[in-house]
């Protein structure tokens, strides 16, 4: 009598790695691109209103473009999204400093360009998550743990590239720092093409399935359950980053350290909370591991508005974001997993489409709010949010419990 060996997980294998290390190098280039290219706006046109409206520019297409480009990767495939992104974004980049050079980088053609990168992330995003879908199988816990992963890439990438990007800025000057943005892309596009190929039926591109994806996400308890409370927490949180260095300022004596410091704290609670739930991610289903994060997270919210020293501020943001992965990677692996197979692409686009629209309000919203109300005031009202999000992820989990 034999014994069968045990399974290798997926999240081992060749397809899984070359996923991840694909994103962590594209992403480091865009983490240094994100402080590269308004150095670069600032510093030639000497205004902060141009420098923002590039923000702006490039963020827009998302939310708008992101549900019409779920039809593209469901007839493309997202393996084919993925690569035709990488080398798209390559050249848009490398067209900066190759335009400017040559004297023929006007601004408005800069803004041209920045908008087209934001056009191509609308279908790249999604595109990505599918990927990384499919080269793990359709295990939930192993998705959500790849999930998981893949932010941690992210949030590694977060903390690497604009540090990395303030080195060479200094010693080479923004345009060649672009020039390295392209070159990730570039390299991102080969390891995606040594993937291998999947068999897709080509769908004819109608507005009529992007509007079943919308329903089918309305109509599905769950997957609707969840979108909403991961949106609630991707609303919120930006309030609390915006609120770091207004606390240093009006309760540390206008200390950069201590901003710098918070700032520290959330992306290291970030990326310690995405290595956690991708250990534990395959013991715990989806809803309640949600739930335990929901939970979590709004605990040390309610810690954040009380005057304290600002180290045990620090250990509260970093706690409060460690949290927050376990909320949304189980969304992410649901969102990609649950819907039927062909409705997939038009599922989580929708859901990535609310969530571009939330951040940028939401970070307007604090921001005048700030103007008018002490910073303890707007962090209850963050923690009574958060708390209302926790409760309907239990909600839904004790549901999830009963009926199972």
């Amino acid at each position: 009598m034999t014994t069968a060996p045990p399974r290798r997980s997926p999240l081992r294998s060749w397809q899984f790695r070359r996923v991840i290390t694909a994103e962590f190098i594209s992403s480091v280039g865009t983490q240094m691109t994100t402080l590269a290219l308004p150095w670069f706006v600032l510093t030639t046109s000497g205004s902060p209103a141009r420098m923002g409206l590039v923000f702006v520019i490039q963020i827009l297409p998302v939310p708008l473009l992101s549900m019409p480009a779920g039809l593209l990767v469901a007839r493309w495939g997202a393996r084919r999204v993925t690569i035709v992104g990488d080398v798209v974004n390559a050249v848009l980049l490398a067209a900066v400093p190759t335009l400017y050079l040559a004297d023929m980088l006007p601004f408005w053609a800069l803004l041209v360009i920045v908008a087209l990168v934001g056009s191509v992330a609308s279908a790249y995003l999604s595109a990505q998550r599918m990927l990384l879908a499919e080269a793990i199988g359709p295990d939930e816990g192993a998705v959500t743990a790849g999930n998981a992963l893949f932010e941690t890439a992210t949030s590694s990438a977060r903390l690497v590239g604009p540090a990395v990007a303030g080195f060479l800025i200094a010693q080479f000057g923004a345009l060649n720092v672009l020039w390295i943005d392209a070159a990730t892309f570039a390299l991102s596009a080969a390891l995606m093409t040594g993937l291998p190929r999947r068999e897709t039926v080509p769908e004819k591109l109608s507005a009529n399935n992007m509007a079943e994806g919308v329903r089918y996400l309305l109509r599905d308890p769950v997957l609707r359950t969840m979108s909403l409370a991961a949106l609630g927490y991707g609303t919120l949180m930006p309030v609390v980053l915006l609120a770091l260095p207004v606390m240093a300022k009006a309760r540390y004596g206008e200390d950069p350290h201590v901003a710098g410091l918070l700032l520290a704290a959330w992306g290291g609670g970030t990326a310690v909370g995405t290595v956690a739930v991708a250990r534990l991610a395959r013991r715990i289903s989806p809803t309640r591991f949600a739930a335990y994060g929901g939970v979590g997270a709004a605990v040390m919210l309610w810690l954040l508005p009380w005057d304290q020293p600002a180290a045990t501020v620090a250990v509260v943001v970093a706690a409060s974001c460690m949290f927050l992965p376990a909320v949304t990677a189980p969304a992410v692996a649901l969102l990609t997993l649950r819907p039927p197979e062909h409705l997939r692409p038009h599922v989580l686009p929708v859901f990535g489409a609310a969530v571009f629209l939330a951040s940028p309000l939401a970070y307007a919203v604090a921001g005048v709010l700030f103007e008018h109300l002490a910073v303890s005031t707007v962090l209850v009202a963050v923690a009574v949010g958060a708390t209302l999000c926790a409760l309907v992820l239990l909600n839904l989990a004790g549901r999830k419990a009963e009926a199972a």
